[in-house]
């Protein structure tokens, strides 16, 4: 089995499989477009899959057709693979059902038994053969669908992952020198990892000197979130920066004394005003201290 430069994995045929699917190919390209067609309208039927079931304009009726016939007469599937792996992550990327494809499959075969019984119906190993053949057909679109479908699905549910996570760990500049992270949801490693990542690069942009980090809307603090905490502050504090934690529940703080745990790194306050107002004070000081020193360069 191989892939080509698309994704598209060429089936592993043998002489029968073969057989059956120009069998079934024989009856089921005279009347390919009408039954393309035929799908298209039916109400089971998704007409953005006319590249599967054959339906569309006549030009690209036409040109699915040959991609089909090269497919199954000439054993060079990598031009109709390739254009089904391409719809798969097309519609994924849509945002269209999976199952839409397992429909139009089982319309597909509703329509094609009947019209290969009433042409091979009195040669029944040549109508057996092409029933496989559609079989085969069909399992080899669909698979070729799914892969692309899934990697795609899977590339679009990260991406929103990355985003949410994003959203969910903003840094707000309040004033000149201040930062506030409000922070909702559960911490865990990867969430923190970002947190930090974040927020020292707005200390760094900003060039803060107080940051205010609110747990208010974080349901549980454990020893996990309370050492990812203390990560944090550990490594504003390299950066200049006085890390403030408002927002502590009464519930949350018995917790982390029944813990055990050395909190003596985070300095806390009851509230995200009380933060903001403590906050304030450091910057004022922070201010000061720098107005001290820049008149002493002066008089020296």
């Amino acid at each position: 089995m191989s892939v080509n430069g698309r994704g598209a994995t060429a089936p592993d045929l043998n002489n029968a499989d073969e057989n059956s699917l120009r069998e079934f190919w024989d009856i089921y390209e005279s009347q390919f477009a009408e039954i393309g067609a035929e799908l298209a309208d039916d109400p089971a039927a998704h007409p953005e899959l006319a590249s599967f079931v054959g339906a569309g304009d006549e030009a690209s009726v036409a040109e699915n057709r040959e991609r089909i016939a090269h497919a199954i007469n000439d054993g060079d599937w990598d031009a109709y693979l390739s254009d089904m792996v391409d719809t798969g992550a097309r519609y994924a990327e849509a945002g269209l059902s999976f199952s839409a494809w397992f429909a139009t499959g089982r319309a597909l075969r509703s329509k094609l038994v009947p019209l290969l019984i009433d042409a091979l119906g009195h040669e029944p190993e040549r109508l057996a053969d092409a029933l496989r053949g559609v079989s085969i057909f069909i399992d080899l679109v669909i698979r070729a669908v799914a892969d692309s479908f899934i990697d795609a699905k899977q590339r679009i549910i990260l991406e929103q992952q990355d985003v949410l996570r994003g959203l969910s760990t903003p840094v707000l500049e309040l004033r000149s020198g201040l930062l506030l992270v409000p922070l909702v949801g559960f911490i865990d490693s990867e969430r923190a990892l970002l947190l930090t990542g974040k927020l020292l690069e707005a200390i760094a942009a900003k060039r803060a000197k107080a940051v205010v980090l609110d747990i208010t809307g974080v349901p549980a603090v454990d020893s996990a979130v309370a050492n990812h905490l203390m990560q944090t502050v550990q490594a504003t504090q390299l950066m200049g920066a006085h890390t403030l934690i408002s927002g502590l529940s009464p519930e949350n703080a018995q917790t982390l004394v029944r813990l055990g745990l050395d909190l003596g790194r985070l300095n806390t306050v009851g509230t995200l005003s009380d933060g903001v107002v403590a906050a304030g004070e450091i910057l004022r000081a922070a201010e000061a201290r720098a107005a001290e020193y820049g008149s002493a360069l002066t008089q020296s």
